[in-house]
C-alpha cells in the first residue's frame, strides 16, 4: 500500500485538469478508492486500453491517454518518419475531448492526423484507414460498456485492431514514458485534416456496393423492401446516421426511430448498459413496435455490434448473437450458391468464427461445402485471418466472419465487425422471409430441423473492484484444476488445448460443451454453453441444467 500511496501523492502534486483535481482531493481519506485507482496501470489489452473514467493510473483520463499516445508515436516513428493516423470517437462522455488530445500529442511528434468532426463508428474508422492508405488509426470508445467507461483502441495500417504481438510492442514503448513528462515542440509539426463527410459518403457507397441480394428481380427486391417495417435504436450512439443512410438506399418502407435514444448522449439515460446483448437496452425500442413491425434493430454506441428482435409466436423476442450469426451465414452461403450478381461459391470460401460461438455454424458451412475455422475471441483475430488470405492472393475467398457477441462482417471493405452492415443484412433476410410468410425465428427452426438442435447459453460472474482480479484468477485455476467435474449429470471431459489462452473448454459424452474465460476488457468471467437435444425443448432444458451447474460452482466465489 505504501507504493500506491506514493503514486497517489505524486499525482496529487501535479497540475491536474479541474475534474481530476476535484476527484483526487475527494478520495484523500478513502484508502479503498485510492487503492482501486492506483494499484496498477491500465493493461494494454484488447488492442488498447479500456476502463472506468476518473483519476489514477488504473482509470481512463487525459493523463493516461496522453502517455499511451506518446508510446504509440514512439512505435510509429521507430518504423517510419512520415505517418498518417486516423482518429475517431463515439458519443461517450469525454470521447471528443480525448480524441482532440490524441491529435494534439501526435502532431507535436510530427505525425499527421485525419480526425472526424463528429462521432463516427468503429467500422468506419477501419474503412478510413484502408481508404486513405493511413499508417493506422485510434478510436476513442468503450464500445458497449456502461457510461462510466471509455477506452482507446489502436488499429494498424490494414485497418485491423492491432494483434497481441503489436500490442506488446506498443506497451513496451508506453511503459518507457512517464505520466507527466513535458512534450517539446518538434522542428516540423504534423498536420491536422478534419473530415467533412467525405469518408461517410465513401463508406456508405462501399456498403451499398456490398448488398447481397437473394434475387436478381429488381421489382421483387424493391417491393419486398418497401413492405418491410423496422424499429431502430442507435442507443444514443454513433451509428444513427449511418444506419439510416443504409435504410435509405435499401428502400426500407417504414422505419420507426426510438426518439428517447436518438440523440448523441453519453449518459445513456434510458439504457444504462448500452449493450444490445442486454434485453433491458431494447426495452424502449420494444415500446415503439406495433402490429406492423417486422424486426427491431439496435446498434451499440460505437456501432460495431447489432442486436435484433423478431416475432416468435406473435411476440417479439431477442435473437442471440449465435442465432443471428447462423442466419447470416446460411443467407450468405445460399445467395452465393445461387450465383446472384456474379457471386458464387467457386474456390475454397472460408468462414471465420470465434471459438466461443456456436458449433452449429460448422453444420451450416459443411452443408454448403464451405470451410470454417475457429479463432480466439476478439474480432482482431478474424481480421488477422483476412489479412493472411490477402497475402496468399485469396482475399475474395473470405466469405463471412462472426462472433456470438453480436459482431458480423461480410465483405473486405473494412476489417472490423460492422453493426451497420449487420443492420443491412438483417433487413435483407427479413424482407426475403416476409415475402415467404416467415420470420427470422421460423428460419431458425427450419435450420434446426435440417441440421439438428443446439441451444446456446451465456452468463458471467461479475466483479466491481480491481482487487477482485485475484478471485478471477483463482476461479480459472480451480477450473483447470478439475474442481468442476460434472455437467448436466454427466462427467466433464476437459480440453486443455486452449489453456494458453486462459480459456477453459470442456464437454460431456452427449455432446454438450462449455467455455469459460476471463473478459479482456471488464472485471468478469464469461461463461458460454452449448447444449444439444432431439428437439428445441430438450436442448433448452439441457442448457438450463448446464447453467444451473455452473451457477452452483460460482456461488462460493461471489
Amino acid at each position: 500500500m505504501e507504493k500506491i500511496i506514493k503514486q497517489y501523492s505524486q499525482w496529487k502534486e501535479q497540475a491536474l485538469p479541474d475534474n481530476l483535481r476535484a476527484e483526487i482531493e475527494d478520495i484523500s481519506d478513502n484508502q479503498e478508492q485510492i487503492y482501486d485507482r492506483f494499484c496498477s496501470e491500465l493493461a494494454f489489452g484488447t488492442s488498447g486500453l479500456r476502463g472506468k473514467m476518473g483519476v489514477g493510473t488504473n482509470r481512463i483520463n487525459e493523463i493516461v491517454i496522453r502517455r499511451a499516445t506518446m508510446g504509440v508515436a514512439d512505435y510509429l516513428l521507430a518504423k517510419q518518419k512520415n505517418s498518417l493516423i486516423v482518429i475517431s470517437y463515439d458519443t461517450r462522455i469525454g470521447s471528443k475531448m480525448f480524441a482532440e488530445s490524441v491529435a494534439k500529442a501526435l502532431t507535436m511528434r510530427g505525425i499527421d492526423v485525419y480526425i472526424f468532426g463528429e462521432p463516427t463508428p468503429v467500422p468506419v474508422l477501419s474503412f478510413a484507414v484502408k481508404h486513405l492508405g493511413a499508417s493506422g488509426g485510434i478510436m476513442i470508445t468503450a464500445s458497449h460498456n456502461p457510461k462510466e467507461y471509455n477506452g482507446y483502441k489502436v488499429y494498424d495500417h490494414c485497418g485491423n485492431q492491432i494483434d497481441d504481438l503489436k500490442a506488446r510492442k506498443v506497451e513496451t514503448y508506453i511503459n518507457k514514458r512517464s505520466y507527466f513528462e513535458e512534450i517539446h515542440e518538434p522542428e516540423v509539426s504534423g498536420t491536422v485534416t478534419v473530415d467533412k463527410g467525405e469518408i461517410k459518403e465513401a463508406y456508405l457507397q462501399a456498403l451499398k456496393s456490398n448488398i447481397l441480394c437473394w434475387t436478381e428481380d429488381r421489382d421483387e427486391f424493391n417491393k419486398s423492401m418497401e413492405n418491410l417495417s423496422v424499429v431502430y435504436t442507435p442507443l444514443n450512439g454513433s451509428g444513427r446516421d449511418f444506419v439510416m443512410g443504409a435504410f435509405d438506399y435499401l428502400g426500407v418502407g417504414n422505419v420507426k426511430r426510438v426518439s428517447e435514444q436518438w440523440e448523441h448522449d453519453g449518459n445513456f439515460v434510458t439504457c444504462p448498459s448500452p449493450n444490445p446483448e442486454n434485453p433491458k437496452a431494447l426495452q424502449k425500442a420494444l415500446e415503439h413496435a406495433d402490429d406492423s413491425t417486422d424486426v427491431i434493430i439496435a446498434t451499440d454506441p460505437d456501432s460495431d455490434r447489432m442486436g435484433v428482435m423478431a416475432r416468435k409466436n406473435g411476440r417479439f423476442e431477442r435473437l442471440t448473437g449465435d442465432q443471428v450469426g447462423i442466419l447470416m451465414l446460411d443467407y450468405v452461403c445460399s445467395c452465393h450458391k445461387k450465383g446472384i450478381n456474379g457471386k458464387n461459391l467457386k474456390g475454397q470460401k472460408v468462414v471465420f468464427k470465434s471459438l466461443v460461438s456456436s458449433p452449429f455454424a460448422a453444420d451450416i458451412a459443411k452443408h454448403y461445402g464451405v470451410e470454417i475455422k475457429n479463432v480466439p475471441t476478439g474480432f482482431k483475430n478474424i481480421a488477422k485471418e483476412m489479412e493472411n488470405l490477402k497475402q496468399q492472393g485469396r482475399e475474395e475467398d473470405f466469405l463471412f466472419g462472426y462472433e456470438e457477441s453480436l459482431g458480423y462482417l461480410y465483405g473486405n471493405y473494412t476489417r472490423d465487425k460492422d453493426g451497420i452492415l449487420a443492420a443491412q443484412m438483417t433487413c435483407l433476410m427479413a424482407a426475403q422471409l416476409k415475402q415467404e410468410g416467415k420470420s427470422l425465428f421460423d428460419k431458425i427452426e427450419e435450420l434446426h430441423k435440417q441440421h439438428g438442435y443446439i441451444t446456446s447459453g451465456a452468463n458471467s460472474i461479475e466483479f466491481s473492484m480491481e482487487k477482485d482480479r485475484k478471485t478471477m484468477e483463482q476461479i480459472m485455476e480451480d477450473l483447470f484444476g478439475s474442481k468442476l467435474t460434472t455437467m448436466a449429470g454427466e462427467s466433464l471431459i476437459p480440453d486443455n488445448s486452449y489453456r494458453h489462452l486462459k480459456m477453459f473448454r470442456a464437454s460431456v459424452p452427449s455432446g454438450h460443451q462449455i467455455i469459460i474465460r476471463p473478459s479482456g476488457t471488464e472485471l468478469k468471467i464469461k461463461i458460454y454453453a452449448f447444449a444439444k437435444g432431439t428437439s428445441q425443448e430438450e436442448a433448452d432444458k439441457n442448457i438450463e441444467k448446464i447453467m444451473a451447474d455452473i451457477n452452483e460452482f460460482a456461488k462460493e466465489y461471489k
